[in-house]
Order: structure tokens, then C-alpha cells, then sequence
């Protein structure tokens, strides 16, 4: 009707021209229309991501002050986890934002008490989980309005905006490794010929993996196959570390590491000692044979012992037991032998032996003898107290009385007198030299 009234008036503002143009206009054309759009349109996300899309208004110079925004998503490719209002124009909500992910919509309707002019105003924002890969659309649903703040509640024209996002493949995480034949990256292992097996998530198609004996190396983006298990053979001694990452999709993800330690060295050769000490081998019996290698990569881990009389038969063996050294002997043979075997942290064993027995006949001897010993000691001792008594006094004795004549007969030579009568020497039988003359 309106546009039949406006027709009618300009047909005779237009009359009073002969040769006037009829012009037609439509009054839908002369009401605002109002753009409703996402933020952004178009973009691509991650599966299994979450991003956020503002709903924006721009009313294009003219005041609303009411909407009902109708909102339809793809439900396969995405789902809402949050549809926050946050900083919305939105005064009064009439119902409360709400969403259905089995149907794929929401709806926000509000209105805005003192209306509103804004070229990019804020409805609410959504937040969207990627659900699965390809192209999600999100748009305005046909019932979508906007109400203009010209106090009758007209509808203005809506250009209702529509996006279109790209979920993309999930780059693969990194892939677990492990292995049956060295579980334990930890420990040293004297298998030469590990098997390792990994991990394979939905979707992926394809490995790139490398094996060297450096810890941080990344695969060359090159698809090597699709298996999950690889084997690797007589491998030299040391570190060696595997690396594999998953392609999925095209898209590339983080490398797993995983470290194998192989030791098939055994420790290095070495010669027990064996030590007797004098009266353990004589009362007890014993012996102390003492033991000491190292190896270079694992380490030693522990040393056994096990003692064999060779005087048995053959067919008896040894029972190892583990001990440290110096490792005590108990001397029951004259022909023990000794066998110490060291072995690493990776199982490498490493034997040698020694033959112990009694360390001379001159300690059987004394073992046979012992009190006869003893009783000889003793008597030695005696003896020679005794003869030290009895030799030793008396010629001290006449020596210190020797001293005294000498130094008497001095005196009197150098000193002359009265003759006085001498008597013959009580040792050598002689008178002084003076009587003789």
C-alpha cells in the first residue's frame, strides 16, 4: 500500500510536465538495512581446537534497540562449548542465550532499552570446538530480526552475513616408542639387536623414522612407510637413540625419541690375589684372595665367587654366591680353585680363576709342632738369661778390677818416694818394674 501511495504522489508532482518520466520506487529500499556478520569469516583451525567468533551489528546509522538472532552452524564439524554473552549491547535478555549441538543453531534475544548506533557492536561470542576436518559453515538463520528504535518496532532489512571456516587436520602428537627387547631406556642391555614398536593414532598415514647415536635428531619429512615395528641388527656397543614422527593428513608431528643401550663387552680381564696372613692360615685355615676390573660402558655391577676342590671328580660344580672383595677362603683342600666372575650392568660376565691352598709345608709344621715350638722358644729363652748371668757378670767383674790396678801401677810411677817394699802382681806373678831393677 505504501508503495502505491508513493507511486500515486510522485506520478502527480510529475503531471504538471508534459513530458514527465514515471519513476518507480520500492519502500523497502528507503527502510535501513542492518549487517549481521561473524568475526572472522572465513578462517582455518586445528582438529580439536577451540576458537571464539564475536556475533557483530552494525546498524548503519540508525538506532535498534531490539534482535532475535538465529544462528545455524554445522553440527558434524563443530560444536558449541561456550556460548558467552560477554560484552554484548544487549541490555535485557528476553530469552537467555541459549544453543542445541544435535541440531546445530542458538539464539540470542535481547533488547537494548535506549537503542543503539554502532558500527560494530557486540551481540555475544561463541565458542566452537573443531570437530572433525573439512569446511564448516556458519550463518544467520531467515528469522533472524532487528528491531529499529523509532517506537512502532519495525523490522529493519537484515544483510545477513555467513562465514565459512577450514578444520584442519591435528599435526600428530609424539609418538610413543618402546620395545619388548630393551623396555627400560634407563638400562644397558648386552642384546645387540633391538626390535622397537610405536604407536599409531587414527588418521595418521604414514612414519618417517631415523636411528643414530645422536639424542635430538628430527626424521626428514619423507614418508619411510606405515608400519609400526622396525628390527635393527648387530649394532656396535654404545648409545643409540630412535626417532619417528607421524604424518597425518599431510601435516607433520613432533618426533618421539627413544634411547637403546647396548653393552656386549664384558668386563676387562684381571687377576685375583690371594694374601696369607700367618695366623689365620695356622689356626683358622683361611685364606683372603682379593679382586678388582673395571668396563668401560655399563659399569660393574657385581662380582661372585665360587670355590671348587679339584680333588673331586669332575662332574661337581661350583655354587657362585654374590660377596665383594677381599673374599675369605677356607683352606679344606691343598687344591682349591678359586673362580671369580665379575659382571657388568648389562649382564656381560667376565671369569678367571685362581688355585689356593695351604701356603707352604713350613706352616704345616708349625701347625703339627706347635707346643714343641713353643716349649724350644721358652727354654731358648731361659738359656740365655742364664748364660748372660752367669758369663756376662763375671767378666764384668774382672774387667772393672783390671781397670783399677792399671790405674794404681800409673799412680805410682809418676810419683817417686821411700822405697817401700812391693809384692809380686796378683795376675801376671811379676814384681814392679822398679823392684826388678
Amino acid at each position: 500500500m505504501l508503495k502505491i501511495l508513493l507511486l500515486a504522489t510522485l506520478t502527480i508532482l510529475a503531471g504538471q510536465e508534459a513530458h514527465a518520466q514515471i519513476v518507480n520506487l520500492n519502500a523497502s529500499d528507503l527502510i535501513p538495512k542492518i549487517e549481521l556478520s561473524f568475526s572472522p569469516r572465513t578462517g582455518s583451525f586445528t582438529e580439536g581446537s577451540t576458537f571464539d567468533i564475536p556475533i557483530l551489528i552494525n546498524t548503519k546509522g540508525v538506532s535498534v534497540n531490539g534482535v532475535e538472532i538465529r544462528i545455524n552452524f554445522d553440527k558434524d564439524r563443530l560444536e558449541i562449548v561456550k556460548p558467552s554473552s560477554g560484552q554484548s549491547i544487549i541490555g535485557v535478555w528476553v530469552e537467555p542465550p541459549s544453543y542445541d549441538n544435535t541440531r546445530g543453531f542458538a539464539n540470542y534475544v535481547g533488547i537494548i532499552p535506549s537503542g543503539i548506533t554502532t558500527s560494530s557492536g557486540s551481540i555475544g561470542s561463541i565458542t566452537f570446538r573443531a570437530k572433525k576436518t573439512g569446511r564448516a559453515t556458519l550463518s544467520f538463520a531467515a528469522s533472524s530480526k532487528v528491531l529499529l528504535n523509532d517506537g512502532f518496532g519495525t523490522e529493519a532489512t537484515l544483510l545477513l552475513g555467513r562465514s565459512e571456516y577450514t578444520i584442519i587436520s591435528k599435526a600428530p602428537e609424539g609418538v610413543r616408542v618402546a620395545s619388548e627387547t630393551h623396555p627400560f631406556s634407563s638400562e644397558w642391555y648386552n642384546n645387540n639387536s633391538p626390535i622397537l614398536f610405536w604407536d599409531k593414532d587414527p588418521g595418521v598415514t604414514g612414519f618417517s623414522y631415523i636411528l643414530d647415536d645422536k639424542p635430538t635428531t628430527i626424521p626428514e619429512n619423507t614418508i619411510i612407510g606405515n608400519e609400526t615395528i622396525k628390527a635393527f641388527e648387530n649394532l656396535e656397543d654404545g648409545l643409540w637413540y630412535f626417532h619417528v614422527k607421524a604424518n597425518r593428513n599431510g601435516a607433520w608431528g613432533a618426533p618421539g625419541h627413544f634411547l637403546v643401550r647396548i653393552d656386549t663387552t664384558p668386563p676387562a680381564d684381571f687377576t685375583p690375589e690371594v694374601d696369607y696372613l700367618l695366623a689365620a692360615a695356622i689356626f683358622t685355615e683361611r685364606a683372603l684372595v682379593s679382586f678388582f676390573t673395571t668396563d668401560n660402558l655399563s659399569g660393574i655391577d657385581h662380582y661372585e665367587v665360587g670355590v671348587i676342590d679339584q680333588n673331586q671328580p669332575v662332574t661337581v660344580s661350583p655354587v657362585f654366591v654374590q660377596t665383594e672383595s677381599p673374599y675369605q677362603v677356607s683352606l679344606t683342600s691343598d687344591k682349591l680353585s678359586v673362580l671369580v666372575r665379575a659382571v657388568d650392568k648389562a649382564g656381560n660376565i667376565r671369569d678367571v680363576s685362581i688355585l689356593v691352598g695351604p701356603p707352604s709345608l713350613i706352616g704345616k709344621f708349625i701347625k703339627d709342632n706347635l707346643v714343641y715350638i713353643l716349649l724350644a722358644i721358652i727354654l731358648a729363652g731361659l738359656i740365655g738369661l742364664t748364660f748372660h748371668y752367669l758369663v756376662g757378670h763375671h767378666i764384668i767383674r774382672y774387667l772393672r778390677k783390671a781397670s783399677e790396678l792399671v790405674k794404681k801401677e800409673e799412680q805410682q810411677t809418676s810419683t817417686p818416694g821411700p822405697y817401700i817394699a812391693q809384692k809380686p802382681n796378683e795376675i801376671t806373678g811379676n814384681y814392679p818394674e822398679s823392684r826388678q831393677k
